[in-house]
């Protein structure tokens, strides 16, 4: 065989694929953080509208992270998570609608019991579903956002526990602070759901095309 007439052989790019899982839950994520700063405005809501919408916005990132279990555990060319980051997807999309009022039935609404539990079970769901994340595929600098996201949030939390227990009088300041965990809750939701919508795109590949 002569060289004119060896076949050509080309690598293309493979067409990237996308999971409805991930963009779902991306959607969902971006949809409660809109819901969550405009709950956020003042004077915009009243009292019983301000309740519907805490719990449209409570609702609306449970099912992002169903959605994103979902996407997490198909066998496609997306993101895949570690076991523990899947199961911790699930119980977190659970424990977020559920958990405050049962707990608050069960220890009574005047004690700090709740308020404390469920933060260290977020925590630590919360933890797992990171530390699955930075072990995951997913390229720089994405996979490391939900860690920053992660510690946006504790920090704020921590920020306002200790401004609001300390002498602080002036009433400026503390509605300030007081909405620095908020804020930082809607941008954390909105990193996540540009997370998830880079997750739903499948890895890179290619194929071997031959030509004569």
């Amino acid at each position: 065989m002569s060289g004119s007439d060896s076949p050509v052989i080309g690598v293309d790019d493979a067409p990237s694929r996308w999971s409805p899982w991930w963009l779902a839950s991306g959607a969902l994520c971006i949809a409660s953080a809109l819901l969550a700063a405009f709950r956020s405005l003042p004077g915009s809501l009243d009292l019983g509208a301000l309740s519907g919408v805490s719990t449209a916005v409570t609702l609306t990132f449970s099912l992002a992270l169903v959605a994103a279990g979902v996407g997490a555990a198909r066998h496609d060319d997306t993101l895949r998570l570690p076991r523990a980051a899947i199961i911790s997807l699930f119980l977190l999309a659970v424990w977020l609608p559920v958990a405050p009022p049962a707990l608050t039935a069960s220890f009574g609404i005047a004690s700090a019991a709740p308020l404390y539990l469920n933060a260290l079970v977020e925590l630590g769901l919360s933890g797992a579903i990171v530390a699955g994340v930075l072990r995951s595929p997913l390229p720089k600098p994405w996979r490391f956002i939900p860690a920053i996201a992660l510690a946006a949030v504790v920090f704020g939390s921590l920020l306002q526990g200790a401004f609001l227990s300390g002498s602080v009088t002036d009433q400026g300041a503390m509605i300030l602070v007081s909405n620095v965990p908020t804020l930082a809750r809607i941008l954390a939701t909105g990193a996540l759901g540009a997370v998830a919508l880079r997750a739903a795109r499948s890895r890179a590949g290619s194929v071997v095309v031959f030509g004569g």
